[in-house]
């Protein structure tokens, strides 16, 4: 039967917990659920937090929520576990099961300060006015650091940021004209050796590599390319003897192609106002 050491006020008081603690259960949690013993979590958790915390130290913070040996636990490493383990670092403040009802240490005399430990819950959360303040302070953010919010913001609640959209939107074109470049050039001609060599080059630019090379060096060109795919997916792609059972438009492996600035996307828009 697992026993943990207990602050109470008195006898019959209610049994109390330290953060560290409630920290501590859920990295065990989180270890378990992983399935990784002691020292396979020291080795996953070394990069995130830059240094190697051996078998004996995993073992010490799982200790503190169930012995008498207490480890205090810094902010940094809650920010590493919760990067190592893939949770929200609010994960990390939930109660252990069955102990909502315990009190969080440090009591106070005047128990009006006194928390249970379900009350971590609204802590990471937050209250309705709290969490007013939290979206004042991300608002604040977006007009100072537009960008990086932005993405962080998509990737919380989306599971991507704008840029990875956008970089999937631009590789669908070019693929699009790689397959131009395919069904012209794969046909018989008089000058099969002419058209191979210029399908060589026109298909070594539609490498991602490539493309990403012309982007740098002639972002120009790269436009009439990608444009050149938007071209062709209109006119053929949606053409009437490329369509599905039931009558749907068919786009031939690019159904989640959407428009998109293209002389946003390759950073040509800011360049003509500059200009």
């Amino acid at each position: 039967m697992v026993r943990r050491k207990r602050t109470c006020v008195a006898e019959d008081a209610t049994p109390t917990l330290t953060v560290h603690q409630v920290v501590a259960y859920n990295f065990a949690r989180a270890r378990n659920a992983l399935g990784w013993t002691q020292v396979e979590t020291s080795q996953h958790l070394e990069p995130f937090l830059g240094y190697q915390l051996n078998q004996a130290g995993i073992s010490a913070i799982e200790k503190t929520y169930d012995s008498e040996r207490r480890r205090n636990i810094d902010t940094a490493e809650v920010v590493a576990f919760a990067r190592c383990f893939g949770v929200p670092i609010g994960w990390f403040f939930l109660p252990p099961s069955e102990h909502a009802g315990d009190l969080v240490e440090p009591l106070h005399v005047d128990d009006r300060y006194h928390i249970p430990a379900a009350d971590l819950v609204t802590l990471t959360i937050g209250s309705p006015s709290s969490w007013r303040l939290y979206l004042e302070r991300v608002r604040e953010l977006l007009g100072t650091d537009r960008g990086s919010i932005a993405d962080a913001l998509h990737f919380a609640l989306d599971g991507h940021s704008e840029r990875d959209e956008i970089e999937a939107q631009l590789d669908l074109r070019r693929r699009a004209i790689r397959d131009i470049n395919l069904a012209r050039h794969a046909s018989p001609a008089d000058d099969v050796i002419t058209n191979m060599a210029e399908l060589l080059l026109r298909l070594v630019r539609l490498t991602p590599g490539g493309m990403d090379r012309l982007r740098q060096s002639d972002p120009q060109a790269a436009l009439v390319l990608l444009e050149e795919g938007d071209e062709y997916l209109d006119t053929h792609l949606l053409a009437a003897d490329h369509r599905e059972e039931g009558g749907q438009p068919s786009r031939g492996g690019f159904d989640d192609i959407r428009p998109i600035e293209l002389e946003a996307a390759l950073g040509l828009a800011d360049e003509s106002a500059d200009s």
